[in-house]
């Protein structure tokens, strides 16, 4: 199996000028076993593959892959494949690379709710009209008032919660606000249906 090392070190095959202070002098090992490039990062400040961030772990890489080491180096991979496609790894200073930008640090996401949640998405509706609705008409039935002011209270959360980024229990909020709506009209509606039905009864 081929591999080369890439970094600061002037040990590494692929020599990274000290003028790029985000790469490690050891920052990553790339091999190749005839079948796949495989990409080692061991550096301080990870590596960044088609925007993704890996740190002190491994990745299949190919060619076209945006490969950038630290925060500013971009990878040729075109000179990975000539240093590792013979089977030999001979040394290779870059002092420049072709092209460069700077990607800002990320965080990777802790688990796939967050980074679901990191995509904006619009806010839920709070129902604040419906639970008025609801409250106006039970006005006379204090049964349903019970469900109407629990309506409007959450109603009234949704936009500060959505604000503060508790995006669950803003969707929570406006849930309750809306069931608890429309059992307040429900309610109201029945219990009137009763009263006239006694009425006419007697």
């Amino acid at each position: 199996m081929a591999q080369i090392t890439i970094g600061r070190n002037a040990q590494s095959t692929i020599v990274v000028d000290a003028q790029y202070n985000t790469v490690s002098g050891n920052h990553a090992t790339i091999s190749y076993d005839g079948v796949a490039y495989i990409l080692q990062d061991h550096s301080t400040n990870g590596t960044y593959i088609n925007g993704s961030h890996i740190h002190h772990t491994s990745c299949q890489i190919r060619l076209g892959d945006h490969i950038t080491l630290g925060t500013q180096y971009v990878l040729n991979m075109n000179e990975v494949i000539s240093l590792l496609g013979g089977g030999r790894a001979t040394q290779r200073r870059v002092d420049t690379p072709a092209t460069a930008r700077v990607i800002p640090q990320v965080q990777p996401m802790n688990n796939a709710a967050e980074k679901h949640e990191s995509v904006r998405q619009p806010m839920p509706t709070s129902y604040m009209g419906l639970a008025i609705v609801s409250l106006v008409l039970g006005i006379s039935i204090p049964l349903c008032w019970i469900f109407s002011i629990i309506a409007i209270v959450n109603a009234g959360k949704v936009s500060t919660l959505w604000a503060n980024k508790e995006y669950t229990a803003a969707r929570e909020a406006s849930s309750k606000a809306q069931t608890h709506s429309w059992i307040s009209i429900i309610l109201g509606i029945v219990l009137v249906i009763i009263s006239i039905a006694s009425v006419m009864s007697v």
